[in-house]
């Protein structure tokens, strides 16, 4: 005898919902209906209760839905409690100390940088906070050099000047697994009056590199 096919609680089908906007992104309501298999009003009352949440936002140009900021900031609660950061924290300390620049760690995900942990600069002027922010990874020094990482070896090193903000420049590299595998962007950003193209070719790679070495020798496991 067939088993009845149990239906779906409102968590699930909200979770349907995010999973399906995750994947397509800006989409109008009947194309959620014929996505989800729900009738538009189910669909209409999932996405008022997830509009209010900060989960799914509006265009209100076209009607249209996509996820909201605040998926970002889950996902960015996730991200910044991986357990390797624990350990990275005092040397990226050291690097902010060195530098007086604030320090990132960023992590590449669907073809984008998201910044997840920050050591901020004690300078009266600094850029504002790149935490929880997404960029193209082609755009940006460390999704730039997560990209080189997936086919080079060795030290890798990357910057920019002004590409994504003005009177801004990074510095970054990129933080390998024990198996070699491209796992964090380490980076360094400050105003271009204070780290322009000569400091980050010198200083701040040398650092870079320094510290990229020490970083990934916590991943490495020990032998015995």
């Amino acid at each position: 005898m067939a088993r009845k096919k149990e239906k779906k609680t409102s968590v699930e089908k909200a979770l349907d919902l995010i999973e399906v906007l995750k994947a397509k992104d800006d989409l109008g309501v009947t194309e959620l209906s014929n996505e989800l298999g729900l009738n538009k009003n189910n669909v209409f009352r999932l996405l008022a209760t997830l509009e209010v949440k900060g989960i799914v936002e509006q265009d209100e140009d076209t009607g249209h839905y996509k996820l909201g900021k605040k998926v970002l900031y889950l996902e960015y609660a996730y991200l910044k409690n991986l357990p390797y950061i624990k350990s990275f924290r005092p040397y990226l300390r050291e690097i902010r100390n060195l530098t007086q620049e604030t320090v990132y760690l960023s992590k590449y995900h669907d073809n984008n940088i998201i910044y997840i942990y920050s050591v901020e600069s004690k300078a009266a002027v600094h850029v504002h906070s790149r935490l929880a922010r997404r960029y193209k990874a082609s755009e940006i020094a460390p999704g730039r050099a997560f990209k080189r990482a997936k086919k080079e070896k060795g030290f890798i090193f990357e910057y920019d000047i002004e590409t994504v903000e003005t009177e801004v420049s990074e510095g970054a590299t990129i933080i390998k697994d024990e198996y070699g595998n491209p796992l964090v962007a380490l980076s360094i950003v400050a105003p271009i009056n204070r780290m322009g193209e000569k400091r980050l070719k010198t200083q701040i790679k040398d650092i870079l590199k320094e510290y990229s070495q020490k970083l990934e020798k916590l991943l490495t496991p020990t032998l015995k």
